[in-house]
Parts: structure tokens; C-alpha cells; sequence
């Protein structure tokens, strides 16, 4: 496939230096905004206020309800997935956590949140599987 889609973060420098921007497959490209769609939360994209997920909401919460919470989680990106990312069609995301015990930045985490996300590419008909892990308390993405 064709490398036609311009790769996130953008890095701007090369445009000041005429140079051309990195490209990214259709498949990459999509992964990179649902990646930005996960890692961003509501409100903070100030031209598109429902751009985001609830993950964030939770942040330094303590979850009671565990598979309410996945639940709650799920529908929040699948909502937002079919929102802003319209080159994708079948979407279904899952959510799971896990206890670990591993260090991060110098912190000790214990609960790994890993969500997968699985859909068709309209443009190719192709399946697409993204898979992203964040960590709770506070939540941080890997």
C-alpha cells in the first residue's frame, strides 16, 4: 500500500526547511488517530470539545465497579472512534486490565488497562487490529 497519509506528530521543521512531510501507510494513519483519540481527553481539543475519551476521567480515581468501568470505557472510544475516524467501519473495541507489578518512571503500577480495537479499513476492505496499554494511578500511556 502506498505510503499517501502524513505521519503524526507532524514535524513541522521539515516544512521550514522545504523538505517533504513523513508519510505513513492508511493502516498507520488510522492507528495514529486512534492513538490520539485514546491519549486525549475531553475538552482538551478546544475546536472539537468531544474529541477525547472518558479514560481520562478517571485518572486518579479509585474504580469500584471494574467491569462496569470496561464497559463505560468501551462504548466512550467506540463513540469516539466512529466519530473522527471515519475510514474505519465494524469497529469493536475491548477492554481488559491486569494486575502487574513492574515499574514506570520510578513508580510501582498495579493495574494495566489494554485496549484492542478491531475493525475493516472502508478504503481497502482490509481488517485493521490496534492495541494500545495504558497504566493506571495515575494513568499514563506505554
Amino acid at each position: 500500500m502506498a505510503n499517501d497519509y502524513l505521519q503524526i506528530p507532524l514535524q513541522l521543521d521539515l516544512v521550514t526547511r522545504q523538505k517533504r512531510l513523513k508519510r505513513c501507510s492508511l493502516s498507520d494513519s488510522v492507528a495514529g488517530m486512534i492513538h490520539l483519540i485514546t491519549i486525549t481527553h475531553f475538552g482538551e481539543n478546544k475546536q472539537e470539545e468531544s474529541f477525547g475519551n472518558e479514560l481520562w476521567e478517571f485518572d486518579f480515581e479509585t474504580i469500584d465497579n471494574a467491569q462496569a468501568f470496561k464497559e463505560r470505557l468501551a462504548e466512550s472510544l467506540e463513540a469516539a472512534i466512529i466519530e473522527h475516524e471515519k475510514r474505519l467501519s465494524s469497529i469493536k473495541v475491548s477492554v481488559g486490565f491486569d494486575q502487574v507489578v513492574t515499574t514506570v518512571y520510578k513508580r510501582r503500577v498495579r493495574q494495566r488497562i489494554q485496549i484492542g480495537i478491531q475493525g475493516t479499513l472502508r478504503k481497502t476492505n482490509e481488517s485493521f487490529n490496534h492495541n494500545e496499554v495504558f497504566y493506571m494511578g495515575p494513568l499514563s500511556y506505554y
